[in-house]
């Protein structure tokens, strides 16, 4: 495994994952092995914009479309937690926690999941911005600030649209004009707040990714 390089080790580690998920977690948690693959996706596209490295390509503006569009999937895998309600993890008698191992054991992989999803999108987030800020202002480095930002917000839409409409990106991929359609609806007080907490907590996960980054680095000096 040394040998291998940080992509290919994420490959394997979401395959591998994903593989589980299929042969051994059973209802009502199967959906978990096709909203893992979704969450993969972004990420997996997301090597790819290295190998057009150039902002006159079409290729790279259309392979970073594809990316955007399928970006929350990442994020959304997160939102899976509020499932864990169906565990039933308390007992009924003092409310204490149940040490039934498939309780755990689902809670666990659930937590894999989600954490897998969100801070390797949010890794992979941060390299695609860096890419895009220099092919595009390659003077102005900071401007990646505004895209991170841009692209979170743009996530937490997505996750609420996946969330509460039970729309997926290939949606918009397949059938757009039903899609945006559908988008009208949405639009609310209670949406803008739920993106708004969203982005925020993206926000938190990328800065906390980059506060223990600086830390290795300076321990490590």
């Amino acid at each position: 495994m040394k040998h291998l390089s940080s992509i290919w080790r994420i490959r394997l580690f979401f395959w591998i994952l994903i593989i589980l998920l299929m042969v051994f977690v059973r209802a009502p948690y199967d959906f978990m092995a096709f909203n893992t693959f979704l969450g993969y996706v972004p990420i997996e596209l997301s090597f790819h914009l290295k190998r057009f490295n150039d902002r006159r390509a079409l290729a790279f503006w259309v392979l970073l479309i594809i990316w955007l569009v399928f970006y929350p999937n990442a994020p959304y895998v997160m939102t899976d937690l509020f499932h864990l309600s169906w565990l039933h993890a308390h007992t009924s008698i003092n409310g204490i926690l149940r040490s039934d191992p498939v309780i755990w054991l689902n809670f666990a992989m659930m937590m894999v999941c989600a954490l897998s999803c969100l801070l390797i999108g949010t890794v992979t987030l941060e390299q695609t911005t860096r890419q895009l800020t220099q092919l595009t202002t390659p003077h102005h480095p900071r401007i990646r600030y505004f895209w991170i930002v841009f692209f979170m917000t743009l996530a937490s839409i997505g996750i609420y649209i996946g969330r509460f409409l039970r729309l997926h990106s290939i949606y918009l991929l397949f059938t757009p004009t039903w899609f945006f359609k559908q988008l009208w609806s949405i639009w609310s007080i209670k949406m803008i707040e739920f993106v708004v907490i969203m982005t925020i907590l993206q926000l938190i996960v990328y800065w906390l990714m980059k506060v223990s980054q600086h830390y290795n680095t300076e321990a490590n000096k």
